[in-house]
C-alpha cells in the first residue's frame, strides 16, 4: 500500500496530523481550566476534580505561559531544525511536550499556580518547534505547483480544535479534569509510531519513495530547494579529507541561515506584520472565544466546547478549498502575486471586519456563534496568503523564517489573555465586544500592510547552491 500512495502524500498527510497534535495541546487547556478555577460570578459548575481558588491574573497568566514558551524559542528554532533536522524535532519535541503536559496535574494539585505556570511554558517552547519543522518538510517535499495542498495540511489545526474540545469536556465529565490532560499522551505516542514508519526529512532519505517519484521531485526544485540531505552533506564532508573546525563543520553539513540578508528585507518584515495580525485573530478564537461562550453567554460546559469548535470546522473545510483554488489559479496561469493579494483581503480584512460587528450584536447567542463562523471561513484563506509565503520567499529557508514570524506573531498570545483580564472586569457586553473589535483592527491594518509591502517570488538570499559541497570543492 505505502508503493502504490506518492510518499509526498503519506509526509503531508503527516503534516496535517502533526499540527492536529500540536493544536490538541494547545487548546486543551482552556476547557480544562474551566473545571479546575473555583467558580466565579454565580457561576454554576459540576464535580470534576480539585477546584483551585487562583486569581483571575494568575489564570489568565497560565494560559499565557504556552506563547510565553513559544516566543522564547522561535528565534532559535530555526537553527535547531537546520541543525538536528525537521524530523528528530518533531519526535523529540511531541515527546517531552506530553510529558510535561501530564506533569501539570499533580503541579497543580501539590505546588501551585507558578508550576502549572512553568509546565505550561514547556509545553508552548515544543510547540513551537513543530511549525518551522513542518514548514522546512514542506519546502523538502512539495513540488511547486502543490505547494497550495501541502500548505492545507496545516489545517490539521482546527481540526485539533474541533475534536479537542468537545472531547476535552466529554473527558472532564466522564472521568474529572486530570484525564484531560493524560489522554493526550496516547494521542502523542501514535503520532510518534506514525512518524518514525511515514517520514523522514528528505525524499533520499525515506524508505518508500520510488525513483521516479525521487526525480520529479528533485527536477522541480532545481534552483530553489537544496536537493542534498544533510546525511549528503556529512558524508561528503567526511571523505574530503578536509580539517576544518567544529563550527565550520556545522556549516557546511547543515547551512548557517542568512540571518543578516533576511533581517533588512523588506517582504520578509511584512510576513512578519502579517503573520502578527493572522495569529492574534487566531489566538482569539482559541484562548477568548471558549471563555466568552462560557462566562458571558451562559453556556454550559459541554455546550460551550461543542460551540466553540464551529469556527474551527468552518476553517478546516474552507482552509482545504482555498489551498485547491490557489493551486488551480496558479495552474490556469493567474500571477502569483494576483493570488496571495486576494487571498489577504479574505484572511486579513474580512476576517477582521468580522470581528468588529460584535460591537452591534448584543447579547445575541446566535449572532456571536455566526460571527465566529464567519471570521474562520475568512481567515482559513491564510493558508493561501500569509502561510504559504515562506515557501513563496526562501523555500531552502521556510523553517527559519517561519520560527521567526512566529516569535512575533505569538505575542498575541499572552497581548490577547491580559487584555480580557484588564478589559473584562465586569464582563458585560460591551466590554467584550471591545477585546473583539481590537483583533480586528489588528487583522485589517497587518492584512493591508502585507497586500502592498509583501513579495511573492524567491528572494536573493534563499542561496539555493550546495554549500557544504561548493566549500569542499574548493578547498
Amino acid at each position: 500500500m505505502c508503493k502504490r500512495i506518492p510518499s509526498r502524500a503519506w509526509v503531508a498527510m503527516m503534516i496535517f496530523w502533526g499540527t492536529f497534535v500540536n493544536y490538541m495541546f494547545r487548546s486543551h487547556y482552556q476547557i480544562s481550566l474551566l473545571a479546575m478555577m473555583a467558580p466565579r460570578n454565580n457561576e454554576t459548575v459540576g464535580d470534576f476534580g480539585p477546584r483551585f481558588d487562583w486569581s483571575y491574573e494568575w489564570e489568565q497568566q497560565s494560559i499565557s505561559a504556552l506563547f510565553y514558551g513559544l516566543t522564547l524559542i522561535s528565534l532559535p528554532a530555526g537553527f535547531i531544525i537546520s541543525w538536528f533536522g525537521p524530523w528528530h524535532v518533531l519526535f523529540w519535541s511531541t515527546l517531552i511536550m506530553a510529558i510535561s503536559s501530564d506533569i501539570v496535574v499533580p503541579m497543580a494539585k501539590f505546588v501551585g499556580p507558578g508550576a502549572v505556570f512553568t509546565m505550561r511554558f514547556i509545553v508552548g517552547m515544543m510547540v513551537g518547534l513543530q511549525y518551522p519543522a513542518m514548514q522546512n518538510l514542506a519546502s523538502n517535499w512539495a513540488p511547486p505547483k502543490e505547494k497550495g495542498k501541502f500548505m492545507s495540511c496545516l489545517m490539521g489545526n482546527a481540526f485539533g480544535s474541533i475534536i479537542t474540545m468537545p472531547l476535552t469536556s466529554l473527558i472532564i465529565e466522564q472521568l474529572g479534569w486530570s484525564w484531560s490532560f493524560y489522554y493526550l499522551t496516547l494521542i502523542a505516542a501514535l503520532f510518534c509510531i506514525a512518524l518514525y514508519l511515514l517520514v523522514a526529512d528528505h525524499p533520499r532519505e525515506y524508505r518508500w519513495i520510488r525513483q521516479e517519484e525521487l526525480e520529479m521531485i528533485e527536477e522541480s526544485h532545481l534552483g530553489t530547494v537544496n536537493t542534498s540531505s544533510k546525511k549528503e552533506n556529512l558524508l561528503g564532508l567526511l571523505s574530503s579529507n578536509t580539517k576544518i573546525c567544529p563550527t565550520k563543520a556545522m556549516s557546511l553539513i547543515s547551512g548557517n541561515p542568512p540571518y543578516l540578508k533576511m533581517l533588512v528585507s523588506r517582504p520578509f518584515w511584512a510576513v512578519i506584520v502579517a503573520q502578527f495580525g493572522n495569529q492574534y485573530n487566531l489566538f482569539l478564537a482559541l484562548t477568548t472565544a471558549p471563555q466568552y461562550l462560557k462566562r458571558r453567554l451562559k453556556f454550559n460546559l459541554k455546550a460551550s466546547a461543542g460551540i466553540a469548535a464551529l469556527p474551527h470546522v468552518a476553517r478546516l473545510l474552507f482552509g482545504f478549498t482555498y489551498g485547491f483554488i490557489n493551486d488551480l489559479l496558479l495552474k490556469k496561469g493567474v500571477p502569483k502575486a494576483t493570488c496571495r493579494r486576494v487571498f489577504t483581503i479574505f484572511s486579513h480584512i474580512l476576517t477582521g471586519s468580522s470581528l468588529c460587528l460584535f460591537l452591534a450584536i448584543g447579547d445575541c447567542a446566535a449572532c456571536a456563534v455566526l460571527l465566529l463562523v464567519v471570521m474562520m471561513v475568512f481567515n482559513g484563506a491564510a493558508v493561501a496568503s500569509v502561510l504559504i509565503n515562506p515557501q513563496d520567499l526562501t523555500p531552502n529557508w521556510s523553517g527559519t523564517t517561519y520560527s521567526i514570524m512566529n516569535f512575533f506573531g505569538s505575542w498575541g498570545g499572552f497581548i490577547g489573555p491580559t487584555l480580557v483580564s484588564e478589559l473584562t472586569q465586569e464582563n458585560t457586553i460591551g466590554e467584550w465586544a471591545v477585546v473583539f473589535s481590537i483583533g480586528g483592527i489588528i487583522g485589517i491594518l497587518t492584512g493591508i500592510f502585507f497586500i502592498f509591502f509583501g513579495e511573492f517570488e524567491i528572494q536573493p538570499w534563499n542561496e539555493p547552491k550546495q554549500q557544504a559541497e561548493e566549500t569542499v570543492i574548493n578547498k
